[in-house]
């Protein structure tokens, strides 16, 4: 099913779309349709393929009848084209994005349905069909969950995760990588809703919040612990069923595995969570390693791999710093390879500028000029670090925390408030939640 059968679609004047991420938003969507079907022709309008408006509905049309499992990809590239502001979401999902989403867990809800007879475990190649379909079908919740982003969604897909890897006995290697995505995807919007929360607070309160609060607000709680912990196991485990499977896409999922890992790795305060970031990182790190020694080139050409790659590297290193220099610091290394794999991916990337990779390589230029001992290299990298980020902010305008940052840079004076008393390692432990 080709990406271009999505676009065939026309819109017609209706009520806004329902907001609620229950299966009852299909049903009322299903009634508008038929509400529609009583109005003229001439009241039908046409409208450009990126309208907006609330007042209209999409009706998707294709040349050939797409299956649940191709409607699912669609609605996750149509997803793909929002501008991300936060690490692991979009600033905004696109109604027809959302049409695609809806469509396909329609779609997928029916054959369920229709398929509810067959054994999954009877080793047939039918039983095979049904299960990886299911397994798209959970998958499909998750990612509309993160999408949107929507709490319940993101636990009836950890749900349908838990009921698939206790029909397959823990046993299969996507399920089991599938329900980590889903209970990571759970932590990091617990993750985000702490801090929002803490930010509504200040906000209500017109008053910056104390060092207290923002500390409470930072150390991950028991249940989002439990969360992380669930989900570094459940890929550890599926990794190796698949790795053990022959013709399996182990590397390719384990360069997915790093990138969920990262993207909640790096929102979590370094110092109320030591032990836990190190843990993520870790495994973060251990996974792309693990894809790369298996197919070398799939991490050499591909640049969002490498920006995973980069960017767990140069976290790292915050983690390992002891401020000593040059390469007696642990982190020197780590933050080196971090700066080659980063130019690798901006250079594959080209005209097509990433704001992820630029923000991670220029951070990463900026650290490095802690580290280093000569001086015009730390000129050389300290411009190098405000052109790159300049350049991001460039593409994120709506990066209010780099807008802030490029500021200070333009003014000499970036560094020493980036990274001053930035020593972790120094640092006594600070209770992990357990």
């Amino acid at each position: 099913m080709s990406s271009k059968d999505a676009s065939l679609h026309k819109r017609k004047a209706s009520s806004p779309e329902a907001s609620s991420s229950s299966s009852s938003k299909y049903d009322s969507k299903k009634a508008r349709k038929e509400d529609s079907k009583d109005k003229s022709l001439g009241q039908q309008q046409q409208h450009a393929d990126d309208c907006e408006d609330e007042d209209c509905e999409i009706v998707l049309q294709f040349e050939t009848t797409p299956s649940a499992v191709e409607l699912f990809q669609m609605a996750r590239e149509e997803a793909s084209k929002g501008t991300a502001t936060e690490i692991g979401s979009t600033s905004r999902l696109s109604r027809m994005a959302k049409a695609l989403y809806d469509k396909a867990i329609e779609e997928f809800e029916a054959f369920d349905k229709s398929h509810a007879h067959i054994e999954m475990n009877d080793g047939t190649e039918i039983a095979a069909n049904v299960l990886e379909t299911k397994i798209q079908h959970a998958a499909c919740v998750v990612a509309v969950g993160n999408a949107m982003p929507s709490s319940e969604m993101l636990q009836e897909g950890t749900r349908m995760f838990e009921e698939l890897a206790k029909t397959t006995e823990k046993k299969n290697g996507s399920v089991l990588v599938g329900l980590g995505i889903a209970e990571i995807s759970q932590a990091r919007d617990l993750r985000k809703k702490a801090m929002k929360a803490m930010d509504t607070q200040a906000e209500d309160d017109d008053a910056e919040p104390s060092e207290e609060q923002r500390e409470a607000a930072a150390l991950v709680g028991k249940v989002e612990f439990k969360l992380a912990t669930q989900a570094t196991e459940n890929f550890n485990k599926g990794l190796e069923l698949l790795k053990a499977t022959p013709e399996s896409d182990f590397a390719q999922q384990s360069i997915r595995v790093a990138q969920e890992l990262e993207e909640y790795g790096v929102i979590l305060d370094m110092r109320a969570n030591r032990d836990l970031v190190a843990k993520i990182l870790d495994q973060a790190i251990q996974h792309l390693e693990a894809a790369q020694s298996v197919k070398p080139d799939l991490i050499k050409s591909n640049p969002d791999a490498l920006t995973i790659f980069g960017s767990c590297l140069h976290s790292k290193a915050r983690l390992v710093d002891n401020q000593d220099p040059g390469d007696q610091n642990p982190a020197y290394a780590l933050v080196e390879k971090a700066i080659e794999l980063l130019t690798m991916a901006n250079d594959m990337q080209d005209e097509e500028a990433n704001a992820k990779t630029l923000e991670a390589l220029g951070q990463a230029y900026l650290m490095s000029t802690g580290l280093l001992e000569d001086e015009d290299m730390v000129m050389n990298r300290f411009d190098l670090a405000t052109e790159t980020l300049i350049r991001a902010l460039d593409l994120d305008p709506d990066n209010d925390v780099l807008r802030e940052q490029v500021a200070a840079l333009q003014e000499g004076d970036g560094y020493e408030d980036e990274y001053e008393g930035e020593d972790l390692e120094d640092e006594d432990d600070d209770e992990e939640a357990e």
